[in-house]
């Protein structure tokens, strides 16, 4: 049951990916759709039979390698954490499946893309099922690899191919600092094994330099502030990978990889400062650019970013418990979210572009319903999926009695009336405005079974997953991770035991339609951008910070001068005359000449250079070896040897 909840998807992206033209769309659909439907079963059993035990499971499936100290085996470690990640990645994936088999109905590619799917399925099954630093980097870099395939799947599209380029080459930045945090975990710690970390309890030096490269390391996958600049060009792409990749598998991988070492993470005040400090920043950046985009999948794509922060915010305060839950529920509304604008997309002759949209509250209620409930449930509306996680890291931030916590508070707050304002004014340019569109792009009705129903089950689980999982994984006393995530013996009491006064409970409430007023007031930015500083702060907005210029011409810029040098000086100068090429010009050139010029055919010719090659030879194999003839007692029997052979070979 443990190894087929992992392998189901991989054998059913290998019948898609491989016989697929057999198959046709249905029969490749029907294949992938069955391997994900039984992974999440068997991960459902997999949940009910850990929590019950309390204990994890391991599957050892046999030695990959070993060299020097480092052993690797393949390990699968299914323990809470896992399980609960399992449940998610599995329920959400099946939804996705299924609604793509109506949203990619007319492509005639579909068993490619939904090989593509279930093969990024399987890895983030794997990543998070493995024990072992080395062989989670095997699941790491195959979801690297399925985000390019997924992203650039319409590779007739020049922009989608440079997105699927930009993603790998900046997620490569931050691939690098895993790779040393790993090599500093092997170094110090003598070990790769997750379960050796989980045991460390000495603070060192090397705990901060371990937790700087994990965050590192998170910062590509995780889309945080500065390596956040591949997210946005990939809304061009099929929206089911943009629900699939931005829900819940590639980025929170970060989150994932700080809940699999909170051991080391709590032995790291410094470490965990800055992690507080980057999300703080990525939701300050977010909901700043989330106000001014005109895109409706960048609009939800931006409000990912700033929750990815404030689950950084709540790993930073060492609530890691709060950090997965509210992933679980965000995986359930951000999912909803981005499938009910891909029905909305896919209504209206696939036109993105808010200022294009409006009048669609009537033709598409189904969309209008999902758009609503997501909008509401990401707003932290009371008793929907994210008022429970979103209030209680509010709540944290609130009461943690440390400078942090109030700025946190303070941040989040805003982050969180914000959200409201970009939320509300997409329902109203989409829904409830005029409509702007041309006569093609009119919203028409109807909506395929298979997309229904995947947005049916997302929706249940955007309103009851908050409220069922609240107890078991963050109630009073529940030690539900206690086997999977450690805290530290000084940050226990302070994350245990949180009091708030009931009047402050209802400060987020007052977000939401303080947050409408200000979205209707900013439907349409023109009559603001008549001030000139206004005008100044909306193009910088519009310019996502300025982060790809200071890329391209601080980082990228300099980097191609300094290839074009080492162009010039190694490639075209060292290796051209010490390299293959550059020998084989000075054989041809200069030693094969000489060579025909010595074979001149003369016999007295040929007798010198005999005579020249055996002075030579003696000479070698005398010199070597005269220091230490000279302290023996034959000091001078093998000098001598020589020197009479010259004689006689002089004349």
């Amino acid at each position: 049951m443990y190894l087929c909840a992992v392998l189901a998807p991989f054998l059913g992206s290998a019948l898609a990916g491989l016989f697929g033209r057999l198959l046709g769309a249905r029969g490749s659909g029907c294949v992938t759709i069955l391997g994900l439907f039984t992974s999440m079963v068997f991960s459902l059993l997999i949940y009910y039979d850990i929590s019950l035990m309390g204990a994890p499971v391991l599957l050892d499936l046999g030695s990959w390698f070993s060299a020097g100290s480092v052993h690797v085996s393949w390990i699968l470690n299914i323990d809470l954490l896992s399980a609960v990640i399992m449940v998610t990645v599995s329920t959400v994936s099946f939804c996705v499946h299924v609604y793509s088999l109506g949203y990619m109905m007319v492509d005639p590619h579909l068993p490619r893309f939904l090989s593509y799917l279930s093969l990024f399925t399987g890895s983030m099954l794997l990543l998070v099922t493995l024990s072992d630093f080395v062989t989670m980097l095997v699941g790491w870099e195959m979801i690297g690899v399925c985000s390019y395939l997924l992203i650039g799947f319409w590779f007739h599209r020049l922009s989608l191919t440079k997105a699927a380029q930009k993603a790998v080459l900046v997620n490569r930045v931050s691939d690098t600092g895993l790779l040393v945090g790993l090599m500093s975990a092997w170094w110090y710690l003598g070990s790769t094994d997750f379960s050796i970390l989980y045991n460390t309890s000495t603070a060192c030096a090397y705990a901060d330099l371990i937790c700087y490269t994990i965050l590192i390391g998170l910062l590509g996958k995780s889309a945080q502030i500065g390596l956040h600049v591949w997210l946005a060009d990939l809304m061009e792409g099929p929206t089911p990978v943009s629900a699939l990749i931005h829900a819940l598998t590639l980025v929170t991988l970060g989150v994932y990889l700080i809940l699999r070492t909170s051991a080391l993470w709590e032995l790291s005040t410094n470490a965990r400062t800055v992690l507080l400090f980057v999300g703080l920043v990525t939701s300050l950046m977010a909901l700043t650019l989330g106000l001014v985009q005109n895109d409706l999948k960048r609009v939800i794509l931006y409000s990912t970013c700033s929750q990815l922060g404030y689950m950084m915010v709540s790993c930073g305060l060492s609530a890691y418990s709060l950090a997965i839950y509210h992933l679980l529920t965000h995986a359930c509304f951000k999912a909803l979210l981005f499938l009910g604008a891909g029905v909305l997309i896919h209504a209206t002759a696939d036109v993105q572009d808010l200022r294009r949209q409006g009048g669609a509250h009537g033709a598409l209620p189904w969309a209008w319903c999902c758009l609503f409930l997501g909008s509401l449930s990401l707003m932290g509306w009371p008793f929907l999926a994210g008022y429970y996680s979103k209030d209680a890291i509010l709540e944290l931030c609130w009461l943690t009695p440390t400078p942090g916590g109030a700025y946190s508070y303070f941040i989040l707050m805003t982050v969180a009336l914000f959200t409201s304002a970009y939320s509300f004014r997409v329902l109203i340019l989409t829904f409830m405005a005029p409509s702007n569109s041309r006569r093609t792009e009119v919203s028409h009705t109807g909506l395929p079974y298979t997309m229904g129903s995947s947005l049916v089950i997302l929706a249940i689980g955007s309103i009851f997953a908050g409220y069922l999982f609240n107890d078991s994984l963050v109630g009073w006393g529940s030690g539900f991770f206690s086997t999977s995530i450690i805290n530290g013996p000084l940050t226990v009491q302070a994350v245990s035991s949180h009091m708030m006064p009931v009047l402050y409970t209802y400060l987020p409430l007052l977000t939401v339609p303080i947050g409408f007023v200000l979205a209707y007031s900013f439907l349409w930015p023109l009559p603001y951008c008549a001030d000139t500083g206004l005008r100044t702060v909306y193009k910088f907005l519009m310019a996502r910070w300025h982060f790809d210029f200071v890329w391209n011409t601080h980082v990228l810029k300099p980097v191609l001068d300094l290839g074009t040098y080492t162009w010039a000086i190694v490639d075209k100068g060292i290796l051209e005359i010490l390299g293959p090429r550059g020998l084989r010009n000075t054989i041809l050139e200069r030693a094969v000449p000489l060579v025909r010029a010595m074979q001149t055919g003369t016999v007295h010719d040929y007798a010198l250079m005999l005579q020249i090659a055996v002075i030579a030879g003696l000479f070698l194999y005398a010199l070597p070896n005269l220091y230490e003839s000279m302290l023996s007692s034959m000091a001078f029997a093998r000098a001598l040897t020589v020197a009479i052979m010259l004689l006689v070979l002089a004349p």
